[in-house]
């Protein structure tokens, strides 16, 4: 977890699959203080930071989204409020609890919407999704929804932690599954820290 530089620019993605760094455009889930994830521009930035829009694509959208405020807002909204959804939905699973009915059933929606408006391209030997990201404003949350149910469907899925630091979610692909912090040099640092100085309070 960024602490020091608060900006799209330099938040780590720490989450292994985009539906889980998409998770971690807040700072902490436990002592939420900054989300990266204020205003339209932001959502826009930050799928260009992760690959789903080209910098052409992300360009028109920010262009039309300057005239077309009161829009722009709503998918911002549609955009947390999935956030929170896959939040839920993935953190349930981290603490190896069923999901929430009404997270699964909103996730289920969402995730309906996004293959209904997708392509399937022959690539190799499979068939893989692809949209029309700038066709709309929320069009760019169509590959995130696709990317958690593809974690759903998938073994990777018992690889799911969540950060006891700052509630980050991530994959722990290590060797013997012993990952647990986001970051070591942040997280996992301070708690080294608070035991440290829980030590020297405890022996003077």
């Amino acid at each position: 977890m960024t602490e020091s530089w608060r900006t799209l620019e330099t938040l780590e993605l720490v989450g292994g699959v985009l539906c889980l760094d998409f998770v971690n455009t807040i700072n902490s889930r436990i002592m939420p203080e900054h989300d990266y994830l204020m205003a339209y521009p932001d959502l826009v930035q930050w799928m260009r930071k992760v690959g789903v829009l080209s910098a052409d694509q992300a360009n028109v959208l920010q262009t039309q989204a300057r005239h077309n405020i009161d829009e722009a807002e709503a998918a911002l909204h549609k955009a947390l409020a999935l956030r929170d959804v896959l939040y839920h939905l993935f953190s349930s699973i981290a603490r190896q609890s069923e999901p929430p009915t009404d997270v699964m059933d909103s996730f289920i929606a969402l995730y309906g919407e996004a293959v209904s408006h997708s392509q399937l391209v022959r690539t190799g030997s499979t068939y893989t999704p692809q949209w029309e990201v700038d066709r709309s404003y929320d069009a760019v949350l169509w590959p995130v929804v696709y990317s958690a149910g593809d974690l759903l469907f998938s073994q990777a899925l018992s690889q799911i932690k969540e950060c006891p630091g700052c509630g980050w979610l991530f994959l722990d692909t290590s060797k013997n599954q012993s990952r647990r912090w986001c970051n070591m040099n942040t997280c996992g640092a301070r708690s080294k820290m608070r035991r440290y100085h829980g030590k020297l309070r405890e022996s003077g």
